[in-house]
């Protein structure tokens, strides 16, 4: 009786360990899974496991296109340092590069939105060249290290988008019709704000700063 119990609990030891090491590898092993969006007819960026120092994301899974990166996709992946996001991928949503430490470079110039803090504590960024018409709250907030920042086609930006970062010129495109409170709140070095959007003359933010310059 004794005996058996001894191969039972070594069994059970066994199989536990089985199940650890499988759960382990399931969190671990660096993979990105996707998920099929039936509106539009595309997959999005759904989860990522591991921490990798790099991913690489499909061009398309079985002919249809890879659109979006969802929520939280990327958030804490503290060891990333560059992800190249596909011409086909036009949204980045909430949180979904939140506290990628080391991401040093990032292309946006093909994505049309950027969501709530996408991209804050990204502290590694250095310079960032946005073609995103919709920039959400909080996106690049606390990016300690950005200090230079191309809008192109921008048309609106929302509050504390740039928050905390190293920025010491900005110009905000004539497409620009919203910017929120606080959009550069923190932002210490910051010498110039020039904007060229007639929409945002009366805009009490922008007027409540003596660093501002209206080109229109």
């Amino acid at each position: 009786m004794k005996k058996r119990r001894i191969i039972y609990g070594s069994t059970l030891i066994s199989f536990l360990i089985l199940i650890l090491v499988g759960v382990l590898c399931f969190f671990l092993i660096p993979r990105i899974t996707y998920h099929y969006e039936q509106t539009t007819e595309s997959y999005s960026v759904h989860k990522v496991y591991g921490n990798a120092k790099s991913y690489t994301i499909q061009s398309d899974i079985q002919s249809k296109p890879i659109t979006k990166i969802n929520a939280r996709a990327f958030m804490d992946k503290t060891n990333l340092r560059k992800i190249e996001l596909k011409e086909t991928i036009t949204e980045v949503e909430r949180m979904s590069f939140k506290n990628c430490k080391k991401l040093e470079k990032i292309d946006l110039t093909h994505i049309e939105t950027i969501g709530r803090n996408a991209f804050q504590g990204c502290i590694s960024l250095e310079d960032v060249s946005i073609e995103a018409r919709y920039i959400d709250g909080g996106a690049f907030m606390e990016c300690k290290n950005l200090s230079t920042i191309t809008l192109n086609r921008t048309s609106i930006i929302g509050s504390y988008a740039f928050a905390y970062t190293n920025i010491e010129e900005i110009i905000i495109p004539s497409t620009c019709h919203t910017l929120g409170v606080d959009a550069f709140y923190q932002c210490s070095n910051l010498k110039k704000i020039i904007v060229k959007s007639p929409n945002l003359k009366n805009n009490a933010y922008l007027n409540s700063l003596d660093i501002v310059e209206f080109l229109v």
